[in-house]
């Protein structure tokens, strides 16, 4: 069952609606070769041509995920062969002010940290981060759930070392 066109006011209302989605997979995958905007421009673009595919079957900011990143990874490759690794301006990231400065600093440190994870794995940790559940996580990324497992047990892993 396909649900009805989207128009361009339910789009642009739905862009600012999950525009957080939208940010936060942009300024994970961003690149120099891919900047912030130019990866953010890629997502809207891809959003906007398939708006008309979004069935319903899950929640839409699944599907949104669902395209940022695939959008993410696709301008990527295209870009260049091998995925660098970019510091954040964590300034613009939403950190709640009700944080101490060491708390913000171990955010920030975590984010640093999740940035020279692999793609896929920024991907998974991200949406665990959100709170997806593992069988919406492998939804999203077209993941068996036990593979979704596997991959956050190891990613923690990862970064625990690495702290």
């Amino acid at each position: 069952m396909m649900s009805p066109p989207i128009n361009e006011r339910d789009f642009v209302s739905l862009l600012r609606e999950h525009s957080r989605i939208i940010n936060k997979v942009s300024y994970f995958y961003a690149t120099p070769k891919m900047p912030f905007d130019d990866l953010r421009q890629e997502i809207y673009i891809n959003l906007w041509l398939g708006r008309d595919q979004f069935r319903g079957d899950s929640k839409i900011s699944t599907w949104i995920y669902r395209v940022a990143v695939n959008s993410a990874l696709m301008a990527l490759r295209s870009s260049k062969p091998k995925v660098e690794t970019v510091s954040l301006d964590f300034g613009m990231l939403d950190l709640s002010t009700e944080l101490d400065d060491a708390q913000k600093e171990n955010i920030q440190m975590l984010y640093a940290l999740i940035n020279r994870l692999e793609d896929i794995e920024k991907a998974v940790i991200l949406l665990w981060l959100d709170e997806f559940s593992y069988e919406d996580i492998a939804d999203t990324l077209g993941l068996k759930r036990n593979t979704v497992a596997t991959k956050i047990h190891r990613i923690k892993e990862k970064l625990s070392k690495a702290l």
